[in-house]
């Protein structure tokens, strides 16, 4: 029997190791999985085409060129990206079926099956081709990247190199010398353009292309002039209603005047540009011609719309912004100026590119921009300056009432800046800088009035929907499930998100393309991209960290003035809990700002903490008041034992809480003076807190009456005093209590509770002089207070105080009658 159950135990075991390889053949995933395909064929067109863009890159290239190289970047990582999201889960599921197979076992282990040795062996072949065609495809990834990495730095050393490009300054003789040597140069460039154009339409396009090209022209022109009429019928450049109905209507007026004035000419030049391009009428060399004159032509209609529907001059009730009438009319014409401007000097240089121009004739292309500009910029400095009215003769300025500033006061200097910057690099020779600065204002001012459209959409829609006073945020609130006041804190908080990402993409906008980098640049690599021997400068590491700290300081104290006025009186939370929310935000924005500073410098936090640690000691003995302080003010912030508010007894000052820092709370006194006590001693002294669990208040008014009183009346004229009076609560009651029999009369006190503890001398004067009226009234006579005297005579040398009761009240003698002939 042991012979037959071990020779049982053999074939079960052949039988077993012989049915796991079949099993694993038949299961997809195996060594055969690995043969070559798509992610092999993705490797290989890859490190072709990233061979061939890296000897592309050996060579000068230009923008364009660049852009082109960059540009094709984009398809291989994609196709790198998708293969290795194929591969990947291969190699997973491979990995986990080698784990199942189990180790390799030891030496002086049993030996396993020929089959299941055979089988770990293809898995660990095939775990292994597997990882290495995934660590080939990341190779290229990373590869691409380093590619991409280096032709943006030769962009921005390109573009670093073109605007600061020094030429001879249009103010040096040289250069008006150099002009008139190349104007007949241009005048014969033009000339030849002309005859090139001309043969190009005589004898390529021909006579049946142009006559065709005409009649559709006209077609055209005919369909767009009727369709103009139909436009403005139906309501194209209507005039709005006086007062809009509505926030709502408001923006929705702008928006459609934005579109209209935005739309409507560059379609009607668009269309026959299309019509030339399309008939092949245009010499190929004078492309960038017609994409000049259309891009000028959209630049001044979008300019139009968008600052006419947010300054709206001549229309006040549908400015988006709060300014006055003749500072938004000037912005407007202003703007529109310069835009013309930049749109004209835009085409003169696609005119000049064309013809092969002269470097003098760009430089006085690009110098008359930026003057143009400048002279625009100045005239409206000039006629928005504010000066104080003077009186007609011309004497002292009259007394005028203090503005408040401005939230935009601050471009004022910033467009001096600019234009002083403007003119020296006019003078110095730098025309590129000064045509690259005056063009950017002017498109920082449309991008700006158009962030303030979609900021003012926002949150007028926000307002809507999410109102708790508007019928769709009842609605909203209704089919949701939450009170109005919660909807209110959510469309607050999704009002913030939206802003910050639109600000944010308006910065990219205005920062972002510089000629260079596309969306995807910033400013740093504008101006700090120049290297000198791969070692960045300390004063430009210095200003870019005090550049971050500006911008960090600034965007948190928005952030913290949206918080705290939009954010925390919509979360229902008291106000001492709201000002320690807000404060312990503030400092963990303050130490992110921090964060972000050194990290910028370049300082590494670990540093920080040995620098700490090695400060402890120092800290412990020095600075030991200071960290209690702290400490104890993130334990108020915390704990909250006392609140903004409150009213506080504190080493014998008196008053409320007005602020709680991490190192001391400031208190104002009932007399309105400003106590500053460090937090230690509201942690570790006694305090009392009037108003920690609720806001009220027992107060007390004793009152002695004569005897001859009825105690029933002078207890019913009390309580009526104070039941009648407007800050006794009457839960629980008001009552009136016979303290004891004195010696000058009957002593009563008064009790109630008083709803708010700062009302409590209001409320006690108030029900003095109610119940003295309603004695007075009732014939009940208050007694006399205890008069002390001292005794002339003293004992001992000791002056004596003795008690002088005040005389019994009598009740008037009758006056004895007159004898008859008697004189009184």
């Amino acid at each position: 029997m042991p012979a037959l159950r071990l020779i049982l135990a053999a074939l079960f075991a052949l039988g077993l190791a012989a049915s796991i390889p079949s099993a694993f053949a038949q299961a997809p995933g195996s060594a055969t999985s690995a043969a070559p395909g798509p992610a092999q064929a993705a490797i290989d067109s890859a490190r072709a085409a990233l061979d061939q863009i890296e000897a592309t890159l050996e060579r000068p290239l230009g923008e364009v060129e660049l852009t082109e190289l960059r540009n094709r970047l984009d398809p291989l990582r994609d196709s790198l990206g998708n293969a290795l999201g194929t591969i990947e889960p291969r190699l997973a599921e491979a990995r986990d079926r080698l784990s199942q197979l189990g180790p390799k076992p030891a030496d002086n282990a049993p030996p396993e099956a020929p089959e299941a040795r055979q089988h770990r062996e293809e898995q660990t072949r095939a775990v292994a081709e597997l990882d290495g065609r995934v660590r080939a495809l990341k190779v290229q990834q990373v590869r691409i990247e380093q590619i991409a990495e280096r032709i943006t730095d030769r962009r921005r050393q390109l573009f670093t190199a073109q605007l600061f490009e020094r030429s001879i300054p249009i103010v040096d003789p040289r250069f008006w010398v150099q002009l008139s040597d190349g104007l007949p140069t241009l005048g014969r460039a033009g000339q030849f353009l002309l005859e090139d154009w001309w043969h190009h339409l005589a004898d390529i396009a021909g006579a049946g292309r142009l006559a065709v090209a005409f009649a559709v022209g006209l077609l055209a022109a005919l369909f767009l002039f009727w369709a103009y009429g139909q436009a403005k019928r139906y309501g194209l450049y209507a005039t709005p209603a006086d007062v809009p109905a509505s926030k709502l209507a408001l923006v929705g007026a702008a928006i459609r005047t934005a579109l209209e004035r935005s739309l409507v000419m560059p379609i009607l030049v668009g269309v026959p540009l299309l019509i030339i391009q399309n008939f092949e009428l245009v010499l190929p060399r004078a492309q960038p011609i017609v994409g000049a004159v259309f891009t000028a032509v959209m630049v001044i209609a979008v300019t139009r719309g968008v600052m006419q529907g947010v300054m709206a001059p001549g229309a006040p009730a549908y400015r988006l912004v709060t300014l006055p009438d003749a500072f938004a009319e000037s912005v407007f014409s202003s703007t529109r100026a310069a835009v013309w401007v930049v749109a004209v000097g835009l085409v003169a240089l696609a005119f000049a590119r064309v013809m092969i121009a002269p470097f003098a004739i760009t430089v006085l292309i690009t110098s008359l921009t930026a003057i143009g500009v400048g002279v625009v910029i100045y005239l409206f400095l000039r006629s928005t300056m504010e000066r104080s009215a003077e009186d007609e003769d011309g004497g002292v300025p009259e007394a005028s009432t203090a503005t408040p500033r401005q939230p935009w006061a601050w471009t004022r200097p910033a467009l001096w800046l600019a234009l002083g910057i403007m003119a020296i690099a006019l003078i110095a020779g730098y025309t590129a800088l000064a045509a690259f600065l005056a063009s950017r204002i002017a498109a920082a001012v449309v991008i700006a009035a158009v962030t303030v459209m979609i900021l003012v959409l926002l949150d007028t829609v926000i307002g809507e929907w999410f109102g708790p006073s508007t019928v769709r945020g009842r609605s909203v609130s209704a089919a949701i499930g939450i009170r109005p006041d919660r909807l209110d804190l959510i469309g607050t908080l999704f009002g913030g998100v939206l802003h910050v990402v639109v600000l944010f993409a308006s910065a990219l906008a205005v920062f972002g393309p510089w000629g260079f980098g596309g969306a995807a640049a910033s400013l740093e690599d504008a101006f700090f991209g120049v290297r000198f021997a791969e070692v960045r400068s300390v004063a430009l590491t210095i200003a870019g960290a005090a550049l971050v700290l500006a911008i960090g300081l600034l965007a948190l104290r928005a952030a913290m003035g949206w918080f705290r006025e939009k954010v925390l009186p919509r979360s229902g939370m008291d106000s001492g809990l709201q000002n320690s929310v807000g404060t312990i935000v503030g400092y963990a924005g303050f130490a992110l700002v921090a964060g972000l500073v050194l990290r910028q410098i370049g300082l590494d936090l670990s540093n920080i903490t040995i620098i700490a640690g090695a400060l402890s000691v120092g800290i412990g003995f020095g600075l030991q008041s200071i960290v209690q302080n702290f400490v104890s003010g993130l334990i108020l912030l915390a704990e909250r034992p006392i609140r903004v508010g409150d009213s506080i007894v504190v080493k014998g000052e008196e008053g409320h809480v007005r602020k709680i820092s991490v190192r001391s709370t400031e208190i104002e006194t009932f007399d309105r003076a400003t106590v500053i006590v460090p937090n230690a001693e509201l942690i570790t002294g006694v305090v009392k807190n009037w108003t920690l669990a609720n806001t009220l208040s027992r107060i007390t008014i004793p009152v002695r009456v004569a005897y001859d009183s009825d105690p029933d009346t002078v207890r019913d004229l009390m309580i009526k005093a104070a039941c009648e009076n407007r800050y006794i609560v009457q839960d629980p009651p008001p009552r009136v209590f016979l303290m004891r029999f004195g010696d000058l009369g009957l002593e009563f006190e008064l009790r109630g509770v008083v709803t708010n503890v700062e009302y409590g001398l209001t409320t006690r004067s108030d029900l003095q002089l109610a119940i003295l009226n309603s004695f007075r009234k009732n014939g009940i006579i208050i007694a006399p207070p205890v008069q002390r005297v001292q005794n002339p005579e003293p004992e001992n040398g000791v002056p004596v105080e003795a008690e002088q009761l005040p005389p019994e009240p009598r009740a008037a003698e009758p006056t004895p009658p007159k004898a008859p002939g008697r004189k009184g």
